[in-house]
């Protein structure tokens, strides 16, 4: 049987999710994606071609990707295809969506979708397809750590790996070989530690430049920090040291492709909210994203359509 595999390009709860599905169908294809029209149309694409030019029918597993309300009618028109076609689709994620997402989701897949913020999409991909299997327990036991970041056991730097080799050309093959690699019991090795020692240097110096543009704002009785993002910054680690540095309640990093990744200090504010005021927002209520709609060259535009957001999701 044919399996594809649609996972989230960004962390470790993508990277483990997609593994776990690898443990259960060795034979899939992985493809990591962000979020937007952009990205879905990719995944309608990669669909498509597996539905229409084989008679082999098969199955797409959708997972750590939630789905907004904006992209509704593209993933409705994705699925009904497939499912013309013979195709079954599985969509597994963690991340609120709307009764409108949910009702249109559940016209096409099988939807395996627990918001209640006390599990990742690695949790809920071991439990649905290895119940009871002790290693893909702990593949989302890792994951698990590091999206809720309760540093309750070590993990290796591969979630800072993963933000580097965003950066260069052969991602995806990349991110690919990290998946399969993880589903074969290899959590680091010297190939991975040699690339980590690279990025390490280029890590250190973005940090130096990021909080150069550090600006702290007051926004409705909240301290806003806005930082302007490196491609080699991971938001949530970064966080942590803008946090400390700063005493802020909010972090906004934002990079000069136009997105934002939202991360906060106190459970007194939402990051969701905060990313569902801006466009192709969303999230967790503890760590969101979103993109905006100012010229990133332009950093005092971008500073004030994010304190706008800011203050449209916290007024009192």
């Amino acid at each position: 049987m044919k399996v594809m595999i649609f996972s989230h390009e960004a962390d470790l709860d993508g990277l483990y999710s997609a593994a776990i599905g690898l443990l259960r169908y060795p034979q899939a294809l992985t493809v990591f994606l962000g979020y937007g029209a952009e990205n879905f149309t990719k995944m309608g694409n990669f669909i498509s071609s597996a539905t229409h030019f084989s008679r082999e029918r098969g199955l797409v597993i959708i997972a750590d990707l939630g789905l907004n309300d904006d992209t509704i009618e593209l993933c409705r028109q994705i699925f009904a295809d497939a499912v013309r076609n013979g195709w079954k689709l599985m969509w597994v994620d963690h991340h609120p969506w709307s009764q409108a997402a949910l009702d249109a989701a559940a016209q096409y897949v099988e939807l395996v979708h627990d918001p209640s913020g006390t599990k990742c999409a690695a949790d809920l991909m071991a439990e649905k397809l290895l119940p009871g299997n002790d290693f893909a327990a702990r593949l989302a036991s890792m994951a698990h750590t590091m999206d809720f970041f309760t540093k309750d056991q070590y993990l290796t730097p591969i979630t800072e790996l993963i933000k580097y080799y965003q950066t260069l050309p052969d991602f995806y093959e990349r991110l690919s070989d990290l998946a399969r690699k993880s589903a074969r019991g290899i959590l680091w090795d010297v190939e991975m530690h040699a690339d980590y020692a690279k990025y390490a240097k280029l890590r250190d110096e973005a940090k130096l430049q990021a909080l150069a543009s550090l600006q702290v704002k007051p926004v409705n009785g909240f301290k806003v920090a806005f930082v302007q993002a490196s491609q080699y910054l991971q938001s949530s680690l970064f966080s942590e040291e803008v946090f400390a540095a700063t005493g802020a309640d909010l972090a906004m990093f934002y990079s000069s492709k136009g997105k934002v990744s939202i991360r906060r200090s106190t459970d007194r504010i939402s990051c969701r909210k905060v990313a569902s005021a801006l466009p192709e927002g969303g999230g967790h209520d503890y760590a969101a994203g979103a993109t905006f709609a100012s010229d990133p060259a332009d950093a005092k535009s971008v500073v004030e359509e994010l304190t706008a957001a800011v203050a449209k999701a916290t007024v009192p």
